[in-house]
């Protein structure tokens, strides 16, 4: 279960960490105009990868309706000014759901996380939450907060820990690929319809929440897309079935296809935790409904896994790959 994080020094405290998380990743400052929908910020002190920037200020004042704490991301381009990709601001202090951003804790690790809303702007016909979320993939969280109450949202990197931003980073990718999608009009095909009424009828279910200790420096929760791109990549690199294609969407991390059956599924969990792996055994059966299906539960290479779930996965005839995760890369071992 994840927390919101409401108090006015908790909050004040995660800003300060994320902020040196991402200047320890980014290393390089610039001096740049900032681009956005009726405005420009003008000669704002940047930081950078050499592909991704970094902007945070203080947007306070009497006369302002919604204090908070600026976070702007976006590609880097060093010939020209920068424009928003995605803007992930926090409210100073308690629940604030006009503010797309917040912190919040995982209760069972005690790791604190920046989240963004999912909403996405940009001035765009076709740029929004729910298209962003079915086109993306991406997997919104429950978060409680002081009062019982739920606010969901999209994890987009822990505040602190090794290589913290790499998931900022994948999300801002994300996000620029989506914008670029609404523009090439991809949107408007058949295919992008059915996949977001899948995603309105999956999230109109109720969810489970992902748990499991994870002590280690490198944080996996926030790196789960990261590893089923290694994934994707992995597969891709050997033959498909004759009519196969590699698919993946709401319900299942990967798949192969060959018509409208699934002959493949995959599902990544970034723990051996028993709740984890529990989960995965339920999202495989589910999902590879044909006997022929192969079913794989992709885990950490140095995680250790309980006999009992080990015999359980060979009774049910469900295969184990195993991934590692570093400072730079998932890699499927």
């Amino acid at each position: 279960m994840f927390s919101l994080i409401e108090s006015k020094e908790e909050i004040a405290k995660a800003q300060r960490k994320l902020k040196a998380a991402i200047r320890r990743d980014f290393k390089t400052k610039a001096e740049k105009n900032i681009g956005y929908p009726g405005g420009t910020t003008f000669d704002a002190k940047v930081v950078t990868d050499g592909n991704y920037w970094y902007w945070s200020s203080d947007y306070a004042g009497e006369d302002i309706p919604n204090p908070r704490s600026l976070n702007w991301f976006g590609l880097f381009r060093g010939d020209a000014d920068l424009q928003i990709s995605v803007e992930i601001n926090t409210a100073y202090e308690g629940r604030n759901d006009q503010i797309a951003g917040f912190f919040a804790r995982d209760n069972d690790t005690g790791s604190i996380y920046l989240l963004h809303s999912g909403r996405v702007g940009g001035g765009t016909k076709g740029v929004g939450k729910a298209a962003f979320l079915a086109w993306s993939n991406q997997r919104p969280i429950d978060v409680v907060d002081s009062s019982g109450g739920i606010k969901e949202g999209v994890l987009v990197m822990p505040i602190d820990g090794v290589a913290a931003s790499r998931s900022a980073v994948r999300y801002i990718d994300t996000i620029a690929s989506f914008k670029q999608a609404v523009r090439a009009g991809d949107l408007a095909s058949p295919e992008f319809q059915h996949k977001k009424k899948e995603l309105d009828d999956f999230f109109a279910e109720s969810r489970g929440r992902r748990k499991g200790k994870r002590s280690r420096e490198i944080d996996y929760l926030s790196r789960h897309g990261e590893v089923v791109d290694a994934l994707y990549s992995w597969r891709s690199s050997s033959v498909l079935p004759k009519g196969g294609r590699l698919v993946k969407n709401v319900l299942i991390d990967m798949g192969v296809a060959v018509g409208s059956e699934l002959v493949e599924v995959f599902e990544v969990k970034t723990s051996t935790a028993r709740s984890d792996v529990y989960a995965a055994i339920g999202q495989l059966m589910v999902h590879g409904t044909s006997d022929k299906c192969r079913r794989v539960m992709v885990l950490p290479q140095k995680e250790l896994m309980a006999s009992d779930l080990k015999e359980a996965l060979k009774r049910l005839n469900i295969e184990l790959l195993k991934f590692e995760l570093d400072e730079k890369a998932a890699t499927i071992v």
